[in-house]
């Protein structure tokens, strides 16, 4: 399958991007580094123009200035009734949220509402099949101020990876989270 995906050079997106790869699939990352930002309304025409053979697009590069939001409106409605594409897209528990510890982590959490939302709002459409995953603490870059266990990125891409090829199921919307959860900031 031709496999695209944004923020493919670190975190859960780097895992992603390698276990991809790993199944034989022909992956490739967009990213500020490839000369793609999702931020601006070029850099996501750019992405746009370029999905004609994709197969699946994963959403997982967030961004401060709602690129990640707005990304994933632009490809639902480049795909719409496209019942042969898929859409992974990566959200987060801190949709939950409405008061968090930073200005950051309360707009990073309107985000991650926003396209819960949207996706919501196609749970009885079919094309694209999109699978919205809602994370809880990951091992990644995001997570690094939190004390306790984490989720692996490379356990969570496999798990990932077997829903979005499950040829007997479609799943939809998923929230998961570490074993032993400990949402404390370290001191």
């Amino acid at each position: 399958m031709n496999i695209r995906i944004t923020g493919h050079a670190r975190g859960l997106g780097r895992s992603l991007y390698e276990h991809l790869k790993s199944l034989g699939h022909n992956v490739e990352g967009y990213s500020l580094s490839t000369g793609y930002d999702i931020n601006t309304v070029e850099g996501r025409k750019k992405i746009l123009t370029e999905l004609d053979n994709v197969d699946v697009f994963v959403n997982n590069a967030w961004s401060e200035y709602s690129g990640q939001t707005k990304l994933l409106e632009d490809i639902i409605k480049a795909w719409d009734g496209n019942k042969d594409k898929k859409i992974l897209n990566i959200s987060s528990k801190a949709c939950y949220n409405y008061k968090d510890v930073d200005l950051d982590l309360e707009r990073y959490g309107q985000n991650k509402r926003e396209q819960n939302k949207m996706i919501e709002d196609r749970i009885q459409k079919y094309g694209p099949h999109i699978l919205n995953v809602i994370l809880g603490l990951t091992d990644t870059r995001l997570a690094e101020d939190f004390e306790g266990d984490k989720i692996d990125p490379n356990d969570l891409s496999k798990w990932i990876c077997d829903m979005l090829f499950c040829d007997t199921m479609y799943f939809q919307s998923v929230t998961v989270d570490a074993y032993k959860l400990n949402y404390k900031l370290k001191q």
